[in-house]
């Protein structure tokens, strides 16, 4: 039977639409999205990994605080129920994450409501990712991708980049293999090695560099000498890993907002 004139376009319109990204994992919450395409000049080439809610907009979740979905209890949330608390004093923040999940985080989000992204199974890994560099977590938890799947993907790319907040719980703790632990406080940081992380830690530019701490290559303070996907320091801890940790100073969008933990404590008069 011949196709209509309208069957033919609907056929080159979709034959002409190049792969930007795939569906990796979904459940009732949540979305994997790996995209092929980033214009990001930090990281330079790599698969943008996000871990986005399955059925909210992202900008409406931040909004109403159901990012809690895709980002637990993270402190660079903002206001609402991410207070630091203590027996003496409870100290809201203002939003600190630098993502911009009005931009890339929403704009994929509605290319995956309009079936854009091609779902890719595991065992399909290797013919699609082999040999590329993997970004875990452009936005959302790494936690929440499956390990089988952090697993397969760390075994076939030429290098990986990822970050939790998430490091504290123990169901979580064989991610320190794959990605590092995001921390905002020598404390947190000296924590985070008692269990085996390797550390990413954000610092005012006024906060010196601990022992063992390089600065970050891939950011002004580090002079741009290299890009994520060269560097490939973020990517766990190795077993006997005397690899330096890192540290950047905050930045993004919502740099200016950005305040310590302990200068937090310190202002409403903790000791």
């Amino acid at each position: 039977m011949q196709k209509t004139q309208k069957a033919r376009v609907t056929a080159r319109r979709t034959a002409r639409k190049p792969v930007i990204g795939y569906v990796l994992f979904e459940d009732p919450n949540i979305v994997v999205i790996a995209t092929t395409r980033t214009k990001n000049p930090k990281t330079g080439p790599m698969i943008q990994l996000w871990i986005l809610p399955r059925d909210i907009d992202p900008l409406t979740a931040v909004q109403t605080g159901q990012d809690d979905i895709v980002c637990f209890d993270c402190k660079h949330r903002g206001d609402g129920p991410n207070v630091i608390s203590t027996p003496y004093v409870t100290v809201k923040r203002k939003r600190t994450c630098y993502v911009q999940v009005a931009k890339a985080p929403r704009g994929i989000w509605r290319a995956y409501q309009r079936g854009r992204y091609e779902r890719l199974a595991i065992d399909g890994i290797q013919s699609v990712f082999s040999g590329l560099k993997i970004r875990f977590g452009a936005y959302g938890e790494p936690v929440l991708i499956p390990l089988p799947i952090v697993r397969e993907l760390s075994r076939v790319s030429a290098g990986r980049t990822g970050y939790t907040h998430q490091w504290r719980v123990p169901e979580y703790q064989e991610y320190r293999h794959f990605v590092m632990a995001s921390v905002d406080t020598p404390a947190e940081a000296a924590e985070a090695h008692t269990l085996g992380w390797r550390t990413f830690r954000c610092r005012t530019a006024e906060q010196p560099l601990l022992p063992g701490e390089i600065i970050c290559p891939a950011t002004p303070e580090g002079n741009h000498k290299s890009v994520c996907a060269k560097c490939r320091l973020c990517d766990g801890a190795r077993e006997n890993d005397a690899r330096a940790n890192i540290a950047i100073i905050v930045h993004g969008a919502a740099a200016k907002s950005f305040v310590s933990v302990d200068a937090l404590l310190a202002s409403a008069g903790m000791p």
